[in-house]
C-alpha cells in the first residue's frame, strides 16, 4: 500500500480525499444522532431512545474510529502524502486533515459536552462509544504528523 500511494500520486490524493469527505460524513452524522439522544434523554417524559437509532448512531462512532485509523496508517506509512510540498495535493489534504480533526477535538474532549453527557448516559448500545478510541487514533495522527513533520522540515 505505501507503495502504491507513494508513486501513484494521483489515485493517492483521490483515495485520501475519499477517506476524508467518508469521515467528514460518519462523524457528522454521529454528531447529529446523538444531539438527537440528548434530547430524548432530557425530555420530561423520558421517551426511550429506538435501538436501531443507537446502533447506527454506534456504528457511525465505530466507522469514525476506523476511518481514523486508516488515517493514521496512511500517515505512518507514507507521510509525504502530506508533507512533501512538492506534492500538489499535500497542503490541501493536510488543511482538510486538521480541519477534521479539530472537529473531532472540539467535539469529544470538552468537559460536560454533548458526548461526555451521552457517554455518560450508558445507553445499551453505545458500549463502544467512548473517548478513548477515537482520542487515541487522533493522537495517533498529530504524532505521526509532528515526528515526519519535524524530519522533512
Amino acid at each position: 500500500m505505501a507503495e502504491l500511494l507513494s508513486v501513484d500520486k494521483d489515485m493517492a490524493a483521490s483515495f485520501l480525499n475519499s477517506v476524508l469527505n467518508q469521515l467528514n460524513w460518519a462523524f457528522s452524522e454521529f454528531i447529529g444522532m446523538i444531539q438527537e439522544i440528548q434530547q430524548a434523554a432530557e425530555r420530561p417524559e423520558r421517551n426511550f431512545v429506538d435501538t436501531r437509532q443507537l446502533k447506527v448512531c454506534a456504528t457511525c462512532f465505530d466507522l469514525s474510529v476506523s476511518l481514523l485509523r486508516v488515517l493514521e496508517m496512511t500517515v505512518t506509512l507514507v507521510p509525504e502524502i502530506f508533507l512533501d510540498w512538492s506534492r500538489p495535493s499535500a497542503e490541501l489534504l493536510l488543511r482538510r486533515l486538521a480541519q477534521l480533526l479539530n472537529q473531532v477535538l472540539n467535539r469529544v474532549t470538552a468537559e460536560k459536552n454533548l458526548f461526555d453527557r451521552v457517554v455518560n448516559l450508558r445507553l445499551p448500545g453505545l458500549e463502544s462509544v467512548d473517548h478513548y478510541p477515537i482520542l487515541v487514533a487522533v493522537t495517533g495522527i498529530l504524532v505521526r504528523i509532528l515526528v515526519d513533520g519535524d524530519r522533512q522540515g
